[in-house]
């Protein structure tokens, strides 16, 4: 074993946190500064502009949450689990990171995208998941229906938190029969906290901050924003991962996904029309 390189590797990791840990702490500074307004005033300007609010926001207060950065090491979890399967028919990509697997028996649901799915509709997928035809599934948690891409989308949780980011999820694709043809899967692995407990922006104060920006448009409606785990450093043996609010804002016939760095309050620069799209979860980010 390389002791030395194992040495260089941690010092790198733990170097580049607290860099990550420091511009966080001077770009908050920055938001205190540059945003004096109350609370009050700005939710009141978002009325004026006819922004339409979640009516359950109060629900985003960060001040009980126990949050820290995550790391999870590099790993071949997915190809372990494969080659010791009896079950398992699918088929993983080259770099053993997408698991995609087209059941012999498709699942058939009693609703539809057109006509919407039902309560029993997600009773059988969590179900699903949490058998043994799912790899690791029991850690993965329903988050939504996705409209553009016709699947159920499933996220891995640490924590109580989904990791949103692409980086380990199970999509559940729908034919126009209403019924489960395919699914796919990642999965980033075991997650271990690091440092010191977060102290986090609250889900109000990260759409305010979208506001501020400007990227909130007139007549806009802002759904409930969800606390996610996103990959903030990829290095080669190992992962960071930090918290982010996802925030999805509807305008007329356009949908539209934020996030913003729950811990700095940094708009994370990669708009995407989906939460997943961003599968490698290195967005940049600019200052609020």
């Amino acid at each position: 074993m390389d002791f030395k390189r194992i040495a260089r590797i941690f010092i790198l990791t733990f170097g580049l946190l607290n860099i990550y840990l420091l511009i966080g702490v001077l770009n908050r500074e920055d938001i205190q500064d540059t945003s004096s307004q109350p609370t009050s005033d700005i939710l009141a300007n978002m009325a004026d502009s006819n922004i339409e609010l979640p009516s359950d926001i109060s629900q985003t207060d960060s001040e009980n949450l126990e949050v820290y950065s995550l790391q999870i090491n590099e790993n071949n979890d997915l190809v372990d689990a494969l080659e010791v399967s009896e079950i398992h028919t699918g088929t993983i990509d080259s770099e053993g990171v997408y698991y995609r697997s087209f059941p012999s028996n498709p699942l058939v649901l009693e609703g539809n995208a057109e006509t919407g799915f039902t309560e029993e509709d997600i009773s059988l997928l969590n179900e699903t998941v949490a058998s043994e035809m799912v790899l690791y599934g029991t850690e993965y948690g329903y988050l939504h229906f996705e409209e553009e891409g016709n699947r159920f989308v499933y996220h891995q949780i640490v924590d109580g938190i989904p990791i949103a980011d692409g980086t380990s999820e199970i999509s559940f694709f729908v034919n126009d029969q209403g019924n489960i043809i395919s699914y796919e899967q990642t999965y980033a692995g075991t997650g271990t906290r690091q440092g010191s407990e977060l102290q986090l922006i609250s889900g109000t104060r990260a759409i305010e901050i979208l506001f501020l920006n400007n990227e909130l448009r007139q007549g806009s409606t802002v759904d409930l924003p969800i606390l996610t785990y996103r990959r903030a450093l990829h290095l080669e043996d190992l992962s960071m991962y930090s918290p982010a609010w996802l925030i999805t804002v509807n305008h007329s016939t356009e949908r539209n996904i934020f996030r913003v760095d729950a811990v700095n309050g940094t708009i994370i620069r990669q708009q995407t029309s989906s939460p997943t799209d961003n599968n490698n979860g290195d967005g940049n980010e600019n200052g609020a």
